[in-house]
């Protein structure tokens, strides 16, 4: 992915879309196969999902919106 040091937008790019994808998969799969007991982690996993998630819906948003205006 971008450094995003050199690249403010550097999680936003369409080519990184398959990567959080994948990042979000896994980890939803791993936090399915944690147990109770392990809620520190659940937690830090937890939020590093939603950012993945997030992140892929900001690049299918950005996506849309420049499919739209190029038509």
């Amino acid at each position: 992915m971008c450094d995003s040091a050199r690249c403010p937008q550097a999680t936003h790019h369409p080519c990184h879309r398959p990567v959080w994808a994948e990042h979000a998969e896994r980890t939803e799969i791993f936090l399915g196969q944690l147990g109770t007991t392990r809620k520190t982690e659940r937690t830090r996993l937890q939020a590093d999902f939603d950012r993945a998630l997030r992140v892929v819906a900001e690049i299918d948003a950005v996506d849309t919106s420049n499919h739209r205006e190029s038509a």
